[in-house]
């Protein structure tokens, strides 16, 4: 009788365990493509999860918000806190956060408010309310240009609010037809990227709006990656499609190349000049690829403090890759070859 139970269940490992098999390079079907690699040093920030947390691009700052909504600046590579902030410091529960390209002022988001605080000394500089073209509409992304003066504003209805501190002015723009879940300002403040639940990736001008390329994905975009100096750009959908391509001909480069029937891509950043790309999952996983052919060159996995644990931002110093991740971990990876 239990033989009879069991035999269905045994016929199907058999024909798993076959698919299993090594392959003739040593690589196994089931598996990565490349061992997994230890990082070069841990250090946890904080002991709650986070919320949201991101990475300076240079590598000096680490800003954590954790699920108790601490709000925290810390120094690198030491791991220093340089600046605290209780969640009874603001008026509103925070959900996002930006950096400005200078370090200097860091934005911090609610549902439909924004702070800013400057980090020269330490305080909050202003609160406002924030209003999409629909009254009900909340804040899903939001991005400082490099000086912080400028804030791009991405709100969950596809509009995107551009606030000029200097110049006292505001704009609005219909840019999506569902939520903006990523934005970018150019290396000028004139071209901003935009990426969306409607599965769209647009390269426009912020005076006025008009979109001079336009990508696009069937479904909504997960991750996006852009090398502006080097014209390329990575971008992937939540149904396994991705595009590698150069971004003045939109030619593709090449398409990643990994065993698993399907790959879901959280986090993405171009290194070595563009010839390189990196990538993170909705898990673990961490992978390194050559632009040029798609190949997998090594693969990381982050140090879990609980479940779920995945990458929140990753920057890379040219030696090193440095990733923060949602249990609040600082963890460093070796790019040499």
């Amino acid at each position: 009788m239990f033989k009879h139970l069991f035999r269905p269940w045994l016929q199907r490992f058999l024909i798993l365990s076959s698919l299993c098999l090594p392959l003739g390079l040593g690589l196994s079907a089931c598996s990565e493509n490349q061992p997994s690699q230890q990082p070069l040093s841990l250090k946890r920030l904080v002991e709650d999860s986070l919320v949201d947390g991101l990475l300076a691009n240079d590598a000096s700052l680490a800003v954590t918000l954790s699920r108790g909504r601490d709000l925290g600046v810390w120094t690198l590579p030491e791991g220093k806190q340089r600046f605290h902030w209780p969640a009874t410091a603001f008026e509103h529960p925070g959900y996002q956060l930006a950096l400005s390209g200078n370090n200097r002022f860091l934005a911090y988001a609610g549902k439909r408010q924004i702070s800013l605080i400057d980090l020269t000394q330490g305080n909050v500089q202003l609160t406002w309310q924030v209003n999409g073209f629909n009254d009900y509409a909340s804040i899903s992304t939001l991005a400082l240009n490099q000086t912080g003066r400028r804030i791009a504003i991405g709100m969950n209805e596809g509009s995107v609010i551009l606030v000029d501190l200097t110049a006292q002015h505001f704009s609005l723009f219909k840019q999506h037809d569902t939520e903006v879940s990523f934005l970018k300002f150019g290396t000028t403040d004139d071209r901003l990227l935009s990426a969306g639940h409607d599965g769209k990736v647009l390269w426009w001008e912020s005076a006025s709006g008009k979109i001079i390329k336009q990508f696009s994905l069937p479904q909504r975009i997960t991750s996006l990656a852009f090398d502006e100096a080097d014209r390329r750009i990575f971008f992937a959908d939540n149904l396994d499609n991705h595009q590698l391509l150069a971004f003045d001909t939109g030619e593709a480069l090449s398409q990643l190349n990994y065993f698993e029937r399907y790959r879901y891509f959280r986090r993405a950043l171009f290194i070595h000049r563009g010839d390189e790309l990196i990538t993170a999952t909705s898990k673990q996983g961490i992978s390194r690829w050559q632009v040029a052919t798609g190949k997998e060159l090594a693969h990381w996995r982050l140090t879990p403090f609980s479940m779920g644990t995945t990458v929140l931002d990753m920057v890379s110093d040219g030696q090193r890759l440095i990733t923060l991740s949602s249990d609040g971990a600082l963890e460093h990876w070796g790019l040499s070859n």
